[in-house]
């Protein structure tokens, strides 16, 4: 994993000269702050069963982005790293030794994506190209989501709510033919399960509910 988490540094590096060569794509950056890698305390990348994909780390108050120093905050015991521990678990999958996180966007924005989404549609291509190649060394691991503009941004065919994944039928209620995200309908070609990032799923009845449910379809359909 040290030489997986050491080239994917060198790759990180390349990145950042070719964006702080752009005019455009580099006033989006908040080049104080350093990329920032993925995070695993895996011995191995054969001993990673779970891989955690979240949009990027840049959090609305400027003055605490520099309080982020891992992907997915999982250096920290907090509300985040206790949902990823909840799915982890629910999978049978032990967060500390087996799971994989990373960011689709490994840079700060200065501004966050919220509040202006074509920064994410300027940024694609050169990110999107960097995870394709880093999930290449996994084999046979369950890739989970987190959010709905994550998703929008990698699904290229077909619908880009997680609820139409969860098969929401209205009334906070789930018809439960519950849906991945199909190799063929996204840009890493790999299935996809889609959740609410920790923040939504907190607040959201439909998504406390049927976690449970979703993740046993995980766990069945990861199988096929």
């Amino acid at each position: 994993m040290k030489n997986h988490l050491s080239k994917i540094g060198n790759q990180l590096l390349k990145v950042r000269k070719a964006l702080s060569k752009d005019s455009v794509l580099i006033k989006d950056i908040d080049s104080s702050l350093p990329f920032l890698l993925p995070y695993s305390n895996a011995k191995n990348c054969e001993d990673i069963k779970l891989i955690f994909i979240g949009q990027d780390p840049t959090v609305r108050i400027p003055e605490s982005r520099k309080e982020i120093t891992a992907t997915l905050n999982l250096d920290k015991n907090n509300s985040l790293k206790s949902y990823l521990r909840l799915v982890s678990n629910k999978l049978q999958i032990n967060v500390e030794k087996e799971v994989y996180a990373t960011n689709l966007y490994k840079c700060f924005f200065t501004s966050p994506p919220a509040d202006d989404e074509s920064i994410l549609t300027r940024h694609f291509k050169i990110w999107a190209d960097l995870l394709i190649n880093e999930l290449s060394v996994f084999k046979k691991t369950i890739i989970i989501s987190l959010g709905e503009p994550l998703i929008k941004q990698l699904i290229h065919t077909g619908e880009k709510e997680v609820k139409y994944f969860w098969n929401y039928i209205g009334k906070t209620q789930s018809g439960k033919n519950f849906k991945a995200i199909e190799s063929t309908n996204n840009y890493l070609q790999k299935k996809i399960y889609p959740i609410a990032h920790q923040p939504t799923w907190s607040q959201n009845k439909f998504y406390r509910d049927y976690l449970d449910d979703y993740l046993n379809f995980v766990i069945n359909d990861s199988k096929k």
